[in-house]
């Protein structure tokens, strides 16, 4: 008789690595590194954030920055060598990391110059700040579109790029200096990632009105990073700082405080979180802003955290980004080969972010003799934060599937074998699969049904 299996999955409260969020990775704390030094050199004492940590005095993590400059890229005119980022991509998948990508212009030393034929042919350097070439008398817009129109045509829907940072000027393409580019050039620029980057998301510098704006009238799926996150007063002292006078008040003026719930929130250290300890600045407060702005992940420059803010940070880690909560699983408990198997199911969404990439969500049926995955049609990018997400799915299972005893598992599958698939705020992780329970597979009215046989 057949009999409906319900399951409550046990909730768990560890930290989990998963693509895309959390802290950016530090691999010079990976390892086992003789000695840890903070950002002032001064030697730490050794600890870890879970006792199967890989990285001490800092988290885990699956998310890796990635700079490279446009001169290391476009070596000639039109002509791309695109082997500087495949190389650190592939670092990043040896750590077991998605990257977040960024492709800089130029910088401010002579060696991070624009590329060396555009110094040809324009060998006067501007005296406008942040600037190393003149962007009224020279072709920087077209030049600097061409090259994100190439960088788009190779990489989006890469499977090792979390998101991609929308640069248009500037030191370290850090938008210093927008100012002096026409309005005209902006949208030239930014409608050069728009219109190429269809698939991997894209995030924008928080920097000027006038480039958001042109992003928010295309009504395009943009989030938007910060690269002085904690500062309390370190500039001005206590008459103005980035997280009291900037941060709040520009992600309401630019419209973006909505932008999180298509394109992912990014936020990178203003000096290092140790100055922060040094400097006694709030640290709850500092959290609690980047949960209110939904923050997805936070670049801490590789160093170390402060010991005494292990329990903070970990709680912290836990609300960045996605966290998936599988409440409740039903299933019945004898299925028909080339018949259907019916899953009702509720999650729940315990973080502060969606997820941004469409990863399939799967269901696994493992025999003696084979296993099958069965690929669910649900779009997970739509599991928002504090919603219930109530799932009703049928699949069909194979007409030539054997019978007999399975075990039901469910899983988000990323593709890349040294990623993993996505981690559950569940237990009983195995093989980045999740049992529900057994499935009894008899024969009986065959029907039409697809799988993809492992």
């Amino acid at each position: 008789m057949n009999k409906r299996v319900t399951v409550y999955p046990m909730i768990s409260d560890e930290m989990l690595t998963n693509p895309g969020i959390g802290f950016t990775t530090a691999p010079g704390l990976m390892g086992d590194p003789e000695r840890i030094v903070d950002n002032r050199g001064e030697a730490q004492r050794k600890y870890k954030f879970a006792e199967d940590s890989r990285t001490y005095n800092h988290p885990d993590s699956k998310v890796f920055f990635c700079s490279v400059r446009w001169r290391d890229i476009e070596t000639d005119k039109g002509s791309y060598d695109w082997s500087v980022l495949e190389e650190k991509l592939d670092y990043a998948k040896s750590l077991g990391c998605t990257a977040v990508v960024r492709c800089s212009p130029y910088a401010l030393s002579e060696e991070d110059d624009i590329p060396s034929w555009f110094r040809a042919e324009y060998p006067e350097e501007p005296e406008f700040p942040f600037w190393r070439v003149d962007p009224l008398t020279t072709p920087y817009a077209e030049y600097w579109s061409n090259f994100i129109k190439a960088f788009a045509a190779r990489f989006d829907g890469h499977p090792l790029i979390s998101s991609i940072d929308l640069t248009i000027v500037g030191a370290w393409g850090e938008g210093g200096g927008t100012e002096f580019l026409t309005t005209d050039a902006i949208k030239q620029i930014t409608d050069a990632y728009l219109d190429g980057f269809k698939i991997t998301p894209l995030q924008a510098l928080l920097h000027d009105p006038l480039s958001i704006r042109i992003i928010n009238e295309r009504k395009a799926n943009v989030g938007f990073r910060v690269d002085c996150l904690g500062d309390m007063g370190g500039f001005h002292g206590d008459q103005w700082s980035h997280m009291t006078d900037f941060y709040p008040q520009n992600i309401q003026n630019f419209e973006m405080g909505d932008a999180w719930e298509k394109a992912p929130i990014l936020f990178e250290a203003c000096w290092h979180m140790n100055d922060w300890y040094l400097q006694g600045w709030d640290i709850d407060y500092i959290i609690q802003e980047t949960l209110k702005w939904h923050i997805s992940s936070f670049n801490n420059k590789g160093t170390v955290v402060p010991e005494p803010w292990r329990e903070k940070v970990k709680a912290w880690i836990n609300k960045m980004g996605y966290r998936f909560e599988l409440r409740k699983f039903a299933y019945d408990s004898i299925a028909e080969v080339g018949g259907e198997l019916n899953i009702e199911a509720l999650w729940a969404n315990v973080g502060v972010a969606p997820i941004y990439h469409r990863y399939p969500l799967a269901v696994r049926l493992t025999g003696q003799c084979r296993s099958y995955t069965l690929h669910s049609s649900e779009d997970i990018r739509e599991w928002l934060p504090d919603e219930d997400i109530a799932w009703i799915e049928r699949f069909s299972l194979p007409n030539d599937m054997p019978a007999g005893e399975y075990m039901l598992e469910i899983g988000i599958e990323t593709g890349v074998k040294e990623i993993g698939n996505i981690q559950l705020a569940i237990t009983e992780y195995q093989d980045g699969f999740y049992p529900m329970g057994k499935l009894f597979v008899e024969r009986g009215r065959q029907a039409n049904g697809k799988a993809d046989e492992l």
